[in-house]
């Protein structure tokens, strides 16, 4: 019985960390759509943010959205659960669980002036713009400005200064 009990403590703690864990990657993603310097052709239309996998994720920028704007433009949030098919989306989030399909992703959304933001370290190198690590359970980002800049958008200098650049 106590080990039934102790294990029941273990899953709540663990579910309200992925939630914690969930409100900080929105509060930073976020962040950076207010950070990267967007067509000045998309000031007038909403941002999209499509999230694959990552339903929690997904439920916290909803939050944020309904309160928050990026300037001028409405927030617009969006799931899916494959990188194909993937319509006109300002920043796509590739959830820690799909991270496999970012070589999908990256070819998916070729041509495409949008931020690939990835949930697992080490995913600049495959192409993302930010990918997501935990380091002694803080949050930080890793930032590549060379695949963001390949995608026609621009960093500010304090989002590159806050990340761990990588090329």
């Amino acid at each position: 019985m106590k080990r039934l009990f102790f294990l029941g403590v273990m899953l709540a703690i663990c579910g309200i960390c992925k939630a914690q864990m969930a409100q900080f990657q929105a509060l930073y993603i976020y962040n950076f759509a207010k950070n990267i310097g967007w067509p000045s052709e998309d000031s007038s239309k909403d941002l999209v943010i499509t999230v694959i996998g990552d339903n929690d994720l997904a439920a916290e920028l909803n939050k944020l959205a309904a309160t928050k704007s990026i300037g001028a433009r409405k927030v617009v949030v969006k799931e899916s659960a494959t990188p194909n098919g993937i319509q006109k989306s300002d920043i796509v989030y590739l959830g820690e669980a799909k991270s496999g399909q970012i070589g999908a992703l990256i070819s998916a959304q070729e041509g495409n002036k949008n931020l690939i933001v990835s949930g697992k370290k080490g995913q600049c190198a495959q192409g993302a713009g930010i990918s997501f690590q935990s380091e002694g359970g803080k949050l930080k980002f890793e930032i590549s400005n060379k695949n963001i800049s390949k995608r026609g958008l621009q960093v500010s200098q304090k989002l590159l200064q806050l990340g761990t650049e990588v090329d």
